[in-house]
Protein backbone atom coordinates (compact mmCIF):
# COMPACT_ATOMS: atom_id res chain seq x y z
CA UNK A 1 0.00 0.00 0.00
CA UNK A 2 2.70 2.52 1.11
CA UNK A 3 4.71 1.84 -2.23
CA UNK A 4 1.56 2.47 -4.16
CA UNK A 5 1.13 5.54 -2.76
CA UNK A 6 4.62 6.61 -3.20
CA UNK A 7 4.04 5.84 -6.68
CA UNK A 8 1.37 8.12 -7.17
CA UNK A 9 2.89 10.77 -5.41
CA UNK A 10 5.87 10.87 -7.37
CA UNK A 11 3.73 10.65 -10.46
CA UNK A 12 1.71 13.95 -9.42
CA UNK A 13 4.98 15.74 -8.49
CA UNK A 14 6.39 14.70 -11.80
CA UNK A 15 2.83 15.75 -13.63
CA UNK A 16 2.69 19.16 -11.95
CA UNK A 17 5.81 20.09 -10.44
CA UNK A 18 8.11 19.61 -13.39
CA UNK A 19 8.44 21.90 -16.25
CA UNK A 20 8.92 21.31 -19.99
CA UNK A 21 10.49 24.22 -21.59
CA UNK A 22 10.39 23.69 -26.06
CA UNK A 23 13.16 23.76 -27.70
CA UNK A 24 13.73 26.97 -29.95
CA UNK A 25 12.25 26.05 -34.00
CA UNK A 26 11.48 27.49 -37.43
CA UNK A 27 9.44 25.28 -39.53
CA UNK A 28 6.79 24.49 -37.30
CA UNK A 29 3.33 23.91 -37.66
CA UNK A 30 0.88 24.58 -35.12
CA UNK A 31 -2.86 23.27 -34.89
CA UNK A 32 -5.46 24.20 -33.09
CA UNK A 33 -8.12 21.70 -31.32
CA UNK A 34 -10.19 22.96 -28.73
CA UNK A 35 -8.10 24.53 -25.77
CA UNK A 36 -4.86 23.13 -27.32
CA UNK A 37 -2.56 24.46 -29.39
CA UNK A 38 -0.27 21.24 -31.05
CA UNK A 39 2.79 21.72 -32.49
CA UNK A 40 4.05 19.50 -34.97
CA UNK A 41 8.13 19.35 -35.84
CA UNK A 42 10.34 21.69 -36.74
CA UNK A 43 14.21 22.18 -36.63
CA UNK A 44 16.59 24.80 -35.08
CA UNK A 45 18.84 26.49 -37.29
CA UNK A 46 21.73 26.93 -35.27
CA UNK A 47 22.63 23.25 -35.12
CA UNK A 48 23.91 21.55 -37.54
CA UNK A 49 22.26 18.43 -38.69
CA UNK A 50 24.62 16.15 -36.93
CA UNK A 51 24.56 18.17 -33.43
CA UNK A 52 20.69 18.43 -33.41
CA UNK A 53 17.88 15.84 -32.08
CA UNK A 54 17.42 12.93 -34.98
CA UNK A 55 13.85 13.15 -33.46
CA UNK A 56 10.82 15.61 -33.80
CA UNK A 57 8.31 15.84 -30.75
CA UNK A 58 4.47 16.77 -30.55
CA UNK A 59 3.49 19.00 -27.79
CA UNK A 60 0.82 21.85 -26.93
CA UNK A 61 0.31 24.64 -25.66
CA UNK A 62 -2.46 24.33 -22.65
CA UNK A 63 -4.79 27.12 -23.09
CA UNK A 64 -5.83 26.85 -19.75
CA UNK A 65 -8.50 29.53 -19.56
CA UNK A 66 -10.43 28.89 -16.72
CA UNK A 67 -7.51 28.90 -14.06
CA UNK A 68 -5.65 31.79 -17.04
CA UNK A 69 -2.87 29.66 -16.76
CA UNK A 70 -1.31 28.68 -20.46
CA UNK A 71 2.03 25.91 -19.78
CA UNK A 72 3.25 23.63 -22.59
CA UNK A 73 2.86 20.05 -22.32
CA UNK A 74 4.88 17.06 -23.65
CA UNK A 75 3.24 14.38 -25.00
CA UNK A 76 6.53 12.59 -25.66
CA UNK A 77 5.44 11.60 -28.82
CA UNK A 78 8.98 11.10 -31.46
CA UNK A 79 9.41 10.75 -35.33
CA UNK A 80 11.67 11.77 -37.48
CA UNK A 81 13.11 14.90 -37.99
CA UNK A 82 11.09 17.05 -40.57
CA UNK A 83 10.22 20.77 -41.03
CA UNK A 84 8.65 23.14 -43.83
CA UNK A 85 5.26 20.86 -44.19
CA UNK A 86 1.87 20.76 -43.93
CA UNK A 87 -0.69 20.27 -41.00
CA UNK A 88 -3.83 20.69 -40.15
CA UNK A 89 -7.06 19.05 -38.55
CA UNK A 90 -9.09 16.60 -40.04
CA UNK A 91 -11.06 13.02 -39.35
CA UNK A 92 -14.83 11.78 -38.68
CA UNK A 93 -14.88 13.98 -35.75
CA UNK A 94 -12.04 16.37 -36.56
CA UNK A 95 -9.75 15.17 -34.05
CA UNK A 96 -6.82 14.01 -35.88
CA UNK A 97 -3.89 16.09 -37.28
CA UNK A 98 -2.36 14.74 -40.71
CA UNK A 99 1.14 16.15 -41.32
CA UNK A 100 2.14 15.70 -44.84
CA UNK A 101 5.69 16.65 -46.59
CA UNK A 102 8.37 18.73 -45.26
CA UNK A 103 12.08 18.60 -45.49
CA UNK A 104 13.53 15.34 -44.18
CA UNK A 105 16.54 15.45 -42.96
CA UNK A 106 17.15 11.14 -42.37
CA UNK A 107 17.41 9.45 -45.89
CA UNK A 108 16.45 6.27 -44.28
CA UNK A 109 12.74 7.53 -43.48
CA UNK A 110 10.43 6.97 -46.68
CA UNK A 111 7.44 8.31 -44.89
CA UNK A 112 6.09 11.37 -45.52
CA UNK A 113 2.86 11.43 -44.54
CA UNK A 114 1.58 10.83 -40.50
CA UNK A 115 -1.63 10.94 -38.77
CA UNK A 116 -1.76 11.65 -35.06
CA UNK A 117 -4.91 10.94 -32.66
CA UNK A 118 -5.69 13.15 -30.43
CA UNK A 119 -7.35 11.56 -27.94
CA UNK A 120 -5.09 8.59 -27.95
CA UNK A 121 -1.52 10.46 -28.62
CA UNK A 122 -0.83 7.26 -31.23
CA UNK A 123 0.80 8.43 -34.48
CA UNK A 124 0.82 6.04 -37.40
CA UNK A 125 1.26 6.29 -40.99
CA UNK A 126 -2.17 5.87 -42.77
CA UNK A 127 -2.99 3.78 -46.05
CA UNK A 128 -4.11 6.28 -48.66
CA UNK A 129 -6.26 5.71 -51.70
CA UNK A 130 -5.56 7.64 -55.06
CA UNK A 131 -2.22 9.06 -56.49
CA UNK A 132 0.27 10.18 -53.92
CA UNK A 133 1.70 13.69 -55.11
CA UNK A 134 5.40 14.19 -54.68
CA UNK A 135 6.65 15.51 -51.47
CA UNK A 136 6.55 19.62 -51.23
CA UNK A 137 7.74 22.09 -48.61
CA UNK A 138 6.93 25.73 -47.92
CA UNK A 139 3.25 25.32 -48.67
CA UNK A 140 0.18 25.62 -46.11
CA UNK A 141 -3.31 24.56 -45.98
CA UNK A 142 -6.55 24.93 -45.01
CA UNK A 143 -9.50 22.49 -43.26
CA UNK A 144 -12.94 22.51 -44.82
CA UNK A 145 -15.43 19.96 -44.12
CA UNK A 146 -12.82 17.08 -43.64
CA UNK A 147 -10.58 17.85 -46.81
CA UNK A 148 -7.28 19.39 -46.32
CA UNK A 149 -6.35 21.97 -50.12
CA UNK A 150 -2.63 22.30 -50.19
CA UNK A 151 -1.57 24.39 -53.18
CA UNK A 152 1.59 25.08 -54.95
CA UNK A 153 5.30 25.15 -52.64
CA UNK A 154 8.59 23.32 -53.84
CA UNK A 155 9.26 19.87 -54.53
CA UNK A 156 11.98 18.36 -52.45
CA UNK A 157 15.36 18.78 -53.29
CA UNK A 158 18.67 17.97 -51.23
CA UNK A 159 20.42 20.76 -50.33
CA UNK A 160 22.14 22.53 -52.80
CA UNK A 161 20.20 21.86 -55.58
CA UNK A 162 18.03 24.10 -58.18
CA UNK A 163 14.97 24.39 -56.27
CA UNK A 164 11.87 23.45 -58.17
CA UNK A 165 8.08 24.97 -57.73
CA UNK A 166 5.17 23.66 -58.39
CA UNK A 167 1.46 24.61 -59.66
CA UNK A 168 -0.98 21.96 -58.26
CA UNK A 169 -3.47 21.99 -55.95
CA UNK A 170 -3.98 18.69 -54.35
CA UNK A 171 -7.02 17.85 -52.64
CA UNK A 172 -7.09 15.48 -49.24
CA UNK A 173 -10.26 13.50 -47.87
CA UNK A 174 -9.20 13.55 -44.44
CA UNK A 175 -12.29 11.04 -43.92
CA UNK A 176 -11.96 8.48 -47.08
CA UNK A 177 -8.69 8.77 -46.82
CA UNK A 178 -8.61 9.86 -50.40
CA UNK A 179 -6.06 12.08 -52.30
CA UNK A 180 -8.09 14.29 -55.18
CA UNK A 181 -6.60 17.45 -57.60
CA UNK A 182 -8.46 20.41 -58.21
CA UNK A 183 -8.20 22.94 -60.46
CA UNK A 184 -4.93 25.20 -61.44
CA UNK A 185 -7.08 27.43 -64.21
CA UNK A 186 -6.16 31.13 -63.32
CA UNK A 187 -3.80 29.89 -60.40
CA UNK A 188 -1.47 32.08 -59.10
CA UNK A 189 1.00 29.39 -60.89
CA UNK A 190 4.21 27.99 -59.05
CA UNK A 191 3.64 29.87 -55.37
CA UNK A 192 5.42 28.83 -52.00
CA UNK A 193 5.58 30.64 -48.24
CA UNK A 194 2.53 31.90 -48.99
CA UNK A 195 -0.37 31.89 -46.44
CA UNK A 196 -3.65 30.64 -46.70
CA UNK A 197 -6.82 31.90 -44.70
CA UNK A 198 -10.19 30.95 -45.20
CA UNK A 199 -13.12 33.64 -45.36
CA UNK A 200 -16.40 32.21 -45.77
CA UNK A 201 -15.77 29.21 -48.24
CA UNK A 202 -12.65 30.73 -50.13
CA UNK A 203 -9.29 30.52 -49.78
CA UNK A 204 -7.26 33.79 -49.08
CA UNK A 205 -3.58 33.51 -50.77
CA UNK A 206 -1.11 36.16 -49.47
CA UNK A 207 2.41 37.12 -50.46
CA UNK A 208 5.00 34.13 -51.05
CA UNK A 209 7.38 33.56 -53.59
CA UNK A 210 7.20 31.69 -57.30
CA UNK A 211 10.71 31.48 -58.01
CA UNK A 212 13.81 32.42 -56.32
CA UNK A 213 13.69 36.29 -55.76
CA UNK A 214 10.25 36.60 -57.67
CA UNK A 215 8.40 37.68 -54.51
CA UNK A 216 4.28 37.94 -55.26
CA UNK A 217 3.29 41.54 -54.48
CA UNK A 218 0.88 42.37 -51.62
CA UNK A 219 -1.73 44.07 -53.81
CA UNK A 220 -2.49 40.84 -55.43
CA UNK A 221 -5.05 38.31 -53.50
CA UNK A 222 -5.65 35.22 -54.88
CA UNK A 223 -8.68 33.37 -54.18
CA UNK A 224 -9.68 30.04 -54.87
CA UNK A 225 -13.71 29.08 -54.22
CA UNK A 226 -13.71 25.99 -52.94
CA UNK A 227 -17.23 24.91 -54.13
CA UNK A 228 -17.01 26.29 -57.26
CA UNK A 229 -13.37 24.44 -57.60
CA UNK A 230 -12.39 28.23 -59.42
CA UNK A 231 -9.34 30.46 -59.02
CA UNK A 232 -9.88 34.33 -59.32
CA UNK A 233 -7.44 37.41 -58.94
CA UNK A 234 -8.00 40.40 -56.82
CA UNK A 235 -6.73 43.35 -56.37
CA UNK A 236 -6.16 45.13 -53.52
CA UNK A 237 -5.61 48.96 -52.44
CA UNK A 238 -4.34 50.98 -49.31
CA UNK A 239 -5.82 54.09 -47.92
CA UNK A 240 -2.34 55.74 -47.78
CA UNK A 241 0.18 54.72 -50.51
CA UNK A 242 3.02 54.89 -48.48
CA UNK A 243 1.58 52.25 -46.12
CA UNK A 244 1.82 49.65 -48.73
CA UNK A 245 2.74 46.54 -47.09
CA UNK A 246 6.13 45.11 -48.60
CA UNK A 247 6.06 42.10 -50.50
CA UNK A 248 6.94 39.01 -47.79
CA UNK A 249 7.23 34.76 -47.46
CA UNK A 250 7.69 33.00 -44.23
CA UNK A 251 4.68 35.01 -42.12
CA UNK A 252 1.93 34.15 -40.79
CA UNK A 253 -2.05 35.14 -41.33
CA UNK A 254 -4.94 34.52 -39.21
CA UNK A 255 -8.86 35.99 -39.26
CA UNK A 256 -11.10 38.05 -37.13
CA UNK A 257 -14.08 39.79 -37.03
CA UNK A 258 -13.61 39.89 -41.07
CA UNK A 259 -10.46 40.99 -41.44
CA UNK A 260 -7.26 38.87 -42.44
CA UNK A 261 -3.96 39.90 -39.87
CA UNK A 262 -0.96 39.20 -41.51
CA UNK A 263 2.16 39.29 -39.53
CA UNK A 264 6.34 39.33 -40.05
CA UNK A 265 8.05 37.25 -42.66
CA UNK A 266 11.28 38.44 -44.73
CA UNK A 267 12.42 39.74 -48.03
CA UNK A 268 15.55 39.40 -49.63
CA UNK A 269 16.87 39.46 -53.30
CA UNK A 270 20.08 39.23 -55.62
CA UNK A 271 21.51 42.07 -53.98
CA UNK A 272 20.97 41.65 -50.73
CA UNK A 273 23.54 40.21 -48.79
CA UNK A 274 20.90 38.53 -46.44
CA UNK A 275 17.35 38.41 -45.31
CA UNK A 276 15.68 41.60 -44.40
CA UNK A 277 12.31 41.99 -42.40
CA UNK A 278 9.38 42.94 -44.26
CA UNK A 279 8.25 46.62 -44.80
CA UNK A 280 5.21 47.22 -42.37
CA UNK A 281 5.28 44.02 -39.84
CA UNK A 282 1.62 44.24 -38.82
CA UNK A 283 -0.71 44.46 -41.34
CA UNK A 284 -4.75 43.70 -41.89
CA UNK A 285 -6.24 43.32 -44.90
CA UNK A 286 -10.10 44.15 -45.46
CA UNK A 287 -11.98 41.36 -46.58
CA UNK A 288 -14.79 42.60 -48.35
CA UNK A 289 -13.17 46.33 -49.26
CA UNK A 290 -9.56 44.35 -49.92
CA UNK A 291 -7.94 47.86 -48.42
CA UNK A 292 -4.97 47.04 -46.71
CA UNK A 293 -3.88 49.57 -43.46
CA UNK A 294 -2.18 49.06 -40.38
CA UNK A 295 -3.71 48.14 -37.23
CA UNK A 296 -3.78 50.37 -34.31
CA UNK A 297 -1.13 48.88 -31.92
CA UNK A 298 1.81 48.84 -29.29
CA UNK A 299 4.36 48.75 -32.23
CA UNK A 300 7.14 49.60 -29.07
CA UNK A 301 9.62 46.52 -29.17
CA UNK A 302 7.06 44.56 -31.61
CA UNK A 303 9.11 41.55 -32.59
CA UNK A 304 9.86 40.89 -36.57
CA UNK A 305 9.01 37.36 -37.11
CA UNK A 306 9.48 34.43 -39.63
CA UNK A 307 9.41 31.26 -39.90
CA UNK A 308 6.88 31.14 -36.67
CA UNK A 309 3.78 30.04 -36.15
CA UNK A 310 0.17 31.79 -35.38
CA UNK A 311 -2.37 30.34 -33.67
CA UNK A 312 -5.88 32.41 -32.87
CA UNK A 313 -8.18 31.65 -29.95
CA UNK A 314 -10.62 33.67 -29.74
CA UNK A 315 -9.40 37.35 -29.97
CA UNK A 316 -6.08 36.11 -28.37
CA UNK A 317 -3.68 35.61 -30.92
CA UNK A 318 -0.28 33.57 -30.40
CA UNK A 319 3.09 33.66 -31.99
CA UNK A 320 5.92 31.00 -31.12
CA UNK A 321 8.76 30.16 -32.05
CA UNK A 322 10.26 31.25 -35.72
CA UNK A 323 13.42 33.38 -35.89
CA UNK A 324 13.87 37.56 -34.90
CA UNK A 325 15.08 38.74 -38.74
CA UNK A 326 15.87 42.24 -37.20
CA UNK A 327 18.94 41.04 -35.50
CA UNK A 328 22.48 41.27 -36.74
CA UNK A 329 23.16 38.17 -39.15
CA UNK A 330 25.83 37.18 -36.81
CA UNK A 331 23.91 36.77 -33.86
CA UNK A 332 21.38 33.55 -33.06
CA UNK A 333 18.24 34.73 -34.41
CA UNK A 334 16.14 32.07 -32.83
CA UNK A 335 13.40 33.37 -31.14
CA UNK A 336 13.06 32.42 -27.19
CA UNK A 337 9.79 33.64 -26.81
CA UNK A 338 6.12 33.46 -27.18
CA UNK A 339 4.04 36.60 -27.65
CA UNK A 340 0.55 37.44 -26.81
CA UNK A 341 -1.54 40.08 -28.81
CA UNK A 342 -5.23 41.07 -27.76
CA UNK A 343 -7.02 41.83 -31.14
CA UNK A 344 -10.18 42.79 -29.57
CA UNK A 345 -8.25 45.93 -28.12
CA UNK A 346 -9.01 49.06 -29.51
CA UNK A 347 -5.03 49.79 -29.18
CA UNK A 348 -3.80 46.16 -29.87
CA UNK A 349 -1.90 45.49 -26.59
CA UNK A 350 0.89 42.45 -26.58
CA UNK A 351 3.01 40.47 -24.03
CA UNK A 352 5.30 37.97 -23.96
CA UNK A 353 6.63 34.95 -22.16
CA UNK A 354 10.43 33.49 -22.41
CA UNK A 355 9.57 29.45 -23.35
CA UNK A 356 11.08 28.61 -20.22
CA UNK A 357 7.53 30.34 -18.48
CA UNK A 358 4.31 29.93 -17.57
CA UNK A 359 1.89 32.77 -18.97
CA UNK A 360 -0.61 33.81 -16.76
CA UNK A 361 -3.14 36.67 -18.21
CA UNK A 362 -3.29 39.77 -16.35
CA UNK A 363 -6.61 40.13 -14.31
CA UNK A 364 -7.99 42.92 -16.37
CA UNK A 365 -7.30 41.44 -19.67
CA UNK A 366 -10.19 39.68 -21.58
CA UNK A 367 -10.41 36.05 -23.38
CA UNK A 368 -12.79 36.29 -26.32
CA UNK A 369 -14.24 32.84 -27.27
CA UNK A 370 -15.54 31.50 -30.66
CA UNK A 371 -19.20 30.52 -30.21
CA UNK A 372 -19.38 29.79 -34.14
CA UNK A 373 -17.45 28.86 -37.09
CA UNK A 374 -14.21 30.73 -38.10
CA UNK A 375 -16.12 31.29 -41.52
CA UNK A 376 -18.04 33.87 -38.90
CA UNK A 377 -16.76 34.42 -35.94
CA UNK A 378 -19.01 35.72 -33.20
CA UNK A 379 -17.32 36.72 -29.81
CA UNK A 380 -18.34 36.28 -26.01
CA UNK A 381 -16.04 37.96 -23.89
CA UNK A 382 -15.12 36.34 -20.76
CA UNK A 383 -13.73 38.40 -17.75
CA UNK A 384 -10.13 36.75 -16.80
CA UNK A 385 -10.22 35.53 -12.80
CA UNK A 386 -7.91 36.94 -10.80
CA UNK A 387 -4.59 35.43 -10.23
CA UNK A 388 -4.48 31.75 -8.78
CA UNK A 389 -1.62 28.91 -7.92
CA UNK A 390 -4.01 26.06 -8.69
CA UNK A 391 -0.45 23.81 -10.07
CA UNK A 392 0.73 24.80 -6.36
CA UNK A 393 -2.38 24.02 -4.81
CA UNK A 394 -2.93 21.14 -6.13
CA UNK A 395 0.64 19.59 -5.60
CA UNK A 396 0.26 20.58 -1.77
CA UNK A 397 -3.17 18.83 -1.30
CA UNK A 398 -1.89 15.95 -2.93
CA UNK A 399 1.66 15.52 -0.53
CA UNK A 400 -0.79 16.92 2.51
CA UNK A 401 -3.40 13.79 1.65
CA UNK A 402 -0.34 11.07 1.24
CA UNK A 403 1.47 12.35 4.34
CA UNK A 404 -1.59 11.99 6.45
CA UNK A 405 -2.56 8.66 4.95
CA UNK A 406 1.21 7.54 5.40
CA UNK A 407 0.75 8.78 9.20
CA UNK A 408 -2.09 6.38 9.84
CA UNK A 409 -0.84 3.27 8.37
CA UNK A 410 2.08 3.47 10.15
CA UNK A 411 0.30 4.38 13.48
CA UNK A 412 -1.87 1.38 12.74
CA UNK A 413 1.07 -0.88 11.74
CA UNK A 414 2.86 0.42 15.31
CA UNK A 415 -0.28 -0.50 17.31
CA UNK A 416 -0.95 -4.00 15.75
CA UNK A 417 2.56 -5.21 16.35
CA UNK A 418 2.36 -3.73 20.24
CA UNK A 419 -1.15 -6.10 20.37
CA UNK A 420 0.36 -8.71 19.12
CA UNK A 421 3.83 -8.23 21.63
CA UNK A 422 1.39 -8.22 24.25
CA UNK A 423 -0.13 -11.45 23.33
CA UNK A 424 2.97 -13.22 22.75
CA UNK A 425 3.71 -11.94 25.94
CA UNK A 426 1.03 -13.24 28.03
CA UNK A 427 1.11 -16.82 25.99
CA UNK A 428 4.71 -17.28 27.51
CA UNK A 429 3.55 -16.12 30.79
CA UNK A 430 1.02 -18.75 31.25
CA UNK A 431 2.86 -21.46 30.00
CA UNK A 432 6.85 -20.61 29.91
CA UNK A 433 7.92 -24.05 28.40
CA UNK A 434 5.65 -23.88 25.41
CA UNK A 435 6.51 -27.45 24.52
CA UNK A 436 5.15 -30.69 24.81
CA UNK A 437 1.71 -29.15 26.54
CA UNK A 438 -1.59 -29.08 24.97
CA UNK A 439 -3.87 -26.21 26.12
CA UNK A 440 -2.11 -26.39 29.13
CA UNK A 441 -1.27 -30.43 29.40
CA UNK A 442 1.80 -32.33 28.74
CA UNK A 443 1.95 -34.76 26.06
CA UNK A 444 3.53 -37.96 26.99
CA UNK A 445 6.83 -38.60 24.51
CA UNK A 446 4.84 -40.95 22.56
CA UNK A 447 3.09 -38.32 21.06
CA UNK A 448 -0.79 -39.58 21.35
CA UNK A 449 -2.16 -36.56 22.39
CA UNK A 450 -5.98 -37.64 21.71
CA UNK A 451 -5.77 -40.69 23.95
CA UNK A 452 -4.14 -39.15 26.72
CA UNK A 453 -6.80 -36.02 26.84
CA UNK A 454 -9.69 -38.96 26.53
CA UNK A 455 -7.80 -39.93 30.05
CA UNK A 456 -7.73 -36.52 31.08
CA UNK A 457 -10.19 -34.16 29.34
CA UNK A 458 -9.83 -30.59 29.77
CA UNK A 459 -12.31 -28.21 30.92
CA UNK A 460 -13.65 -25.87 28.62
CA UNK A 461 -13.11 -22.87 29.21
CA UNK A 462 -9.90 -23.37 31.08
CA UNK A 463 -10.13 -21.01 34.16
CA UNK A 464 -6.28 -20.50 34.64
CA UNK A 465 -4.77 -19.59 38.47
CA UNK A 466 -1.84 -16.94 38.53
CA UNK A 467 0.67 -18.01 40.75
CA UNK A 468 3.91 -16.48 41.70
CA UNK A 469 6.97 -17.28 39.25
CA UNK A 470 8.34 -19.80 41.97
CA UNK A 471 4.50 -21.42 42.58
CA UNK A 472 3.92 -21.96 39.17
CA UNK A 473 2.81 -25.50 38.12
CA UNK A 474 2.76 -25.40 34.60
CA UNK A 475 1.58 -29.40 34.16
CA UNK A 476 -1.46 -28.46 36.47
CA UNK A 477 -4.94 -27.52 35.01
CA UNK A 478 -7.74 -26.20 38.01
CA UNK A 479 -10.34 -28.37 38.66
CA UNK A 480 -8.61 -31.48 37.00
CA UNK A 481 -6.21 -34.20 39.13
CA UNK A 482 -2.30 -33.88 38.22
CA UNK A 483 -1.30 -36.24 35.72
CA UNK A 484 1.08 -39.00 36.85
CA UNK A 485 4.51 -37.96 36.75
CA UNK A 486 6.86 -39.80 34.69
CA UNK A 487 10.20 -41.45 36.54
CA UNK A 488 13.35 -40.82 34.29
Amino acid sequence: MILIILSQLFNIIIAYGQKFIPEPRLGVVSVLIEDRIYYIGGDDPSKTHSEANPENDIFYLDLNIKENFLTWVDLKVKFPIISGHAADVGGINQDSIFIIGGNHYDEKNTNYFYRFDTKTNELSVPVIQGKAPPTRVARNSVSYEGKMYLFGGRAYTPVGSALIYVNQLDIFDTVNLIWQVGSIVNSPGTLSGYTATLVNGIIYYIGGRSQQYAFSPMTEIYQYDIVADKWSLKKATTADTNAIPGPRAAHSAVLFDGKIYVYGGLYFNADTPYDVPAKETFVMLDTVTLVWSVPPYNSTNAPKLAYHSASLKGALLIFAFGIQTDLPQAENKNNNSTYYFYLNKPIIDWSSEPLSGTKQLSPSSTISIVTKTPDTPTETALPSSQYTMGKMVIVGTSVASVLVVLTIIVACSLIYKRIKSNQKIKRESNNPDGQGAFNGVEIPPDGNKHSYLQQYPPVYPPVYQQFAPQQLQPHSITGMPSPPIQQH
